[in-house]
């Protein structure tokens, strides 16, 4: 039995892809910090907003970034990997700007990945890209939400990938998510449930599919890991900030509201100031206190799925929006309501998976104080005990094997057949 050190980490990048090289290099800087710290043989890192919102500028950027992932000195003992980072951007019914990198250390056993045309393992020998012929994998599905689930039935750059693994005797299905955002703060407040009615329809695909696809998908582990974009309530939260102040609402000239500004009346104090895209408490340092414990209880959107999908204790802050200016990186942005958007969830199979490690998991968040764009960094590091058997019990190999058995048998019968058979007379 091997214990097998494992880092799942979660990282929406878009706006590392704008912002220039230094917040890539603070990035890959955070990486390297949390991979020395606990010391993975298996590394899956799931990036959601590959490329930013103008992608086919960023691609040299993209390209640029791969090749520093890999040349980093932390993955001097990984000897294979395998890259897929989707670059489909001029078909926006398919394209979902989702990344996963995954490094498998030199000292594992043999490691496979399922082949979704074949129906089979195959064998990972060595590192392998797949950006500019991403739709050349066999080895990945991209699956993009019918268009009805779509806020407005409006595609947008959402969608989820799926891998299969099999490290020794352990099969691991990993599933890269991202998932619809608050598009107006107002119609968050006054209608909460109408975006996480979206979310949460959306998630309930991606769990259908997946069992509808893979009958086995829970008889062993599933992570399902990556921007899930889950809100508090907003309408509570303000309930809960602005208690015993005065709303004071502007609206433009089409009576569409534009702002609407909270006041203490005891001391005029301004409390809150809210636009489509502005949430701006006047102390936004609160919910940073004690990891944000105060507001966990306006996290909701997550428990329509108890039963489903597991997650260990959140005790780090809420992963978004911070601040994008290098110099603020532990500021909130000012935008949207801090949340817990950046998740890591396992099915049953999976956490039992986690709670039977040797060493306590760690769910946290990474870059408390550095400026990796306005997410920080989610991860699970854990250790998974596996059995080395060499190889898939079925898929390619076996099957190969099975057949060259049947093939060799049925040689041996016809030639046994043959010898046994009286000479033909002419």
């Amino acid at each position: 039995m091997l214990n097998v050190p494992i880092l799942f980490l979660t990282s929406n990048v878009g706006s590392m892809f704008e912002e220039g090289n230094e917040m890539i290099e603070a990035w890959l800087h955070s990486l390297t910090s949390v991979v020395n710290k606990y010391k993975p043989k298996v590394l899956c890192v799931h990036c959601q907003e590959v490329g930013g919102k103008h992608f086919n500028i960023s691609v040299p950027i993209v390209e640029s970034f791969i090749d520093k992932f890999l040349s980093l000195d932390i993955f001097k003992e990984f000897d294979r990997g395998r890259i897929h980072l989707d670059n489909d951007s001029n078909d926006i019914t398919l394209f979902t700007a989702l990344g996963t990198l995954y490094m498998f250390h030199k000292s594992l056993p043999s490691i496979y990945t399922w082949d979704f045309v074949d129906k089979d393992y195959k064998p990972v020998t060595n590192r392998k890209v797949f950006f500019d012929n991403f739709k050349d994998s066999r080895c990945l599905l991209r699956i993009k939400y019918p268009k009805n689930y779509f806020p407005g039935e409006t595609y947008s750059r959402k969608g989820y990938l799926h891998s299969r693994y099999l490290i020794g005797s352990r099969q691991i299905d990993l599933v890269n998510i991202h998932l619809f955002h608050d598009a107006s703060n107002f119609v968050a407040r006054d209608n909460p449930a109408f975006y996480s009615s979206l979310r949460r329809n959306a998630l309930k695909y991606v769990i259908g599919k997946l069992k509808e696809d893979n009958p086995d998908i829970h008889s062993n582990p599933c992570y399902i890991f990556g921007d899930f974009n889950f809100r508090l309530n907003t309408k509570d939260v303000v309930e809960y900030l602005c208690g015993g102040t005065i709303n004071d609402e502007t609206r433009d000239s089409n009576g569409a509201l534009t702002t609407a500004q909270y006041v203490r009346s005891s001391d005029k104090q301004h409390i809150l100031k809210m636009e489509i895209k502005k949430f701006d408490y006047y102390d936004m340092g609160k919910f940073t206190m004690q990891a944000g414990r105060e507001f966990r209880k306006f996290d909701h959107e997550h428990q329509h799925f108890i039963g489903e999908l597991h997650e260990l204790p959140v005790r780090f802050p809420p992963s978004y929006p911070y601040s994008e200016d290098l110099s603020k990186g532990s500021m909130f942005l000012g935008t949207r309501c801090p949340s817990w958007c950046d998740r890591i969830f396992a099915t049953a199979s999976g956490m039992k998976a986690i709670r039977e490690s040797p060493v306590e998991p760690v769910y946290n968040s990474l870059s408390p104080d550095s400026c990796v764009g306005d997410h920080k960094p989610v991860f699970l590091a854990f250790t998974m005990r596996i059995e080395d058997k060499g190889g898939p019990h079925n898929g390619s190999v076996s099957q190969a094997l099975t057949d060259l058995d049947s093939t060799f048998q049925q040689c041996v019968r016809g030639i046994n057949q043959v010898l046994n058979e009286p000479p033909v007379e002419n």
